[in-house]
């Protein structure tokens, strides 16, 4: 009994740490032209600024769920998470 409770928990453990660990590759930040992000905003609703920015999951997401109306939303959170960075010499930021 203890045993089989034992190898549950390891399983557990197991199954959170891997989650995490793609949870930090899917989030790794993207260097991306500022301009054709914010533009690519506007069309977020079927995901085409997440998957401009290299996050294929989020801009899946955003497609399978787009006849909600929820990623219009979620694309102007990213619009105005993206106006305030500041661009480097290439007009290019990370996101």
């Amino acid at each position: 009994m203890q045993e089989a409770e034992s190898r549950e928990k390891r399983l557990w453990v197991r199954v959170i740490e891997a989650y995490f660990a793609l949870r930090d590759k899917l989030d790794e930040p993207h260097k991306v032209n500022r301009k054709k992000y914010l533009w690519l905003c506007a069309l977020a609703v079927v995901g085409a600024n997440q998957f401009y920015a290299g996050h294929t999951v989020k801009g899946l997401f955003y497609l399978a769920i787009s006849w909600t109306g929820i990623p219009v939303a979620l694309g102007l959170m990213d619009w105005m998470a993206a106006v305030p960075k500041e661009a480097d010499k290439d007009g290019n930021f990370m996101i």
